[in-house]
């Protein structure tokens, strides 16, 4: 069988043009020009057979592509960690990027503490993709990312999947909402506008479906979390919101016949024996509440 010779000038590349989005951001990054970048990615997709970036604005990577991307981070993250040994005096070359994903809601809130740690990291930087914590695993998966929050118990693909613990939201109204729209039975609530983060968001429906009620129609669509909660708090509709912002807002009410729900959170990271990763796990661990 023909070996295959990957350099680690062409999976640098096909990093930087995950993380760039474009052939010219990763020739800024590397510090070349964008056709030797070019060069490096056709030598790479021609000695493996696959396509392995779709050209575009912005460029990403493919299915095939993906297998490759991960083994990328890992090299980079491996090389550092071996540099680092050889050397004697950690953190001695370049930081190192650890990209993670988080949900909005855990990074408004105890992930900030996380972020505090990281800033005493000099061999490190983080680098914070955020987006809903059911989708993690398809970031872990695409090599998008090294670790993410996730709510998906089972370990993705060369990870292992640690829990952390529950996190609650809780339906909440301003009580003026309520009279506007004549709710006084939990029948009622469908009458009710309702807040969502984005067009993921299903916590919403999560508590009316256990209240046997219809799913939600459509309302106003705040994509922050502190924002969020400032808009249930204006009476632009009801809302899921966090214990944390509960307690801030004391004038809100629960919606009638509507239970908390609660997340349980699972920190999910590669399986490679990384002191990095490490650190960020103990990190992670050390910042979730409870």
């Amino acid at each position: 069988m023909k070996q295959t010779f990957i350099s680690p000038d062409q999976l640098a590349a096909l990093a930087a043009i995950a993380d760039e989005g474009s052939f010219e951001g990763a020739a800024n990054v590397l510090g070349v020009s964008t056709s030797a970048v070019s060069q490096r990615i056709r030598a790479l997709e021609a000695s493996l057979g696959r396509i392995l970036v779709r050209r575009g604005t912005p460029s990403t990577v493919t299915d095939d592509g993906a297998p490759v991307l991960r083994h990328a981070r890992q090299q980079a993250l491996l090389a550092a960690e071996l540099a680092d040994e050889l050397g004697g005096v950690p953190g001695d070359g370049e930081p190192v990027p650890l990209t993670v994903a988080v949900n909005a809601d855990s990074l408004d809130t105890w992930f900030r503490h996380v972020l505090v740690a990281a800033g005493s990291w000099s061999d490190t930087y983080l680098q914070v993709v955020s987006d809903d914590e059911a989708h993690a695993v398809d970031l872990l998966r695409s090599g998008t990312v090294m670790a993410a929050v996730s709510t998906d118990p089972v370990a993705a693909p060369g990870c292992r999947a640690e829990p952390l613990g529950v996190v609650r939201y809780s339906p909440r109204v301003h009580p003026d909402l309520l009279e506007r729209y004549a709710v006084r039975r939990p029948n009622h609530v469908p009458r009710l506008p309702v807040v969502r983060f984005d067009t993921k968001d299903e916590l919403q429906d999560a508590a009316l479906a256990a209240a046997g009620l219809p799913r939600a129609g459509r309302g106003p669509a705040v994509p922050s979390p502190s924002a969020f909660a400032t808009a249930v708090r204006a009476g632009m509709g009801w809302g899921m919101l966090l214990d944390s912002q509960v307690e801030a807002a004391p004038e809100l009410v629960p919606v009638p016949g509507l239970e908390p729900v609660e997340r349980r959170l699972v920190w999910q990271r590669w399986t490679i024996a990384a002191p990095r990763l490490d650190r960020l796990t103990a990190a992670v661990q050390q910042a979730f509440p409870g």
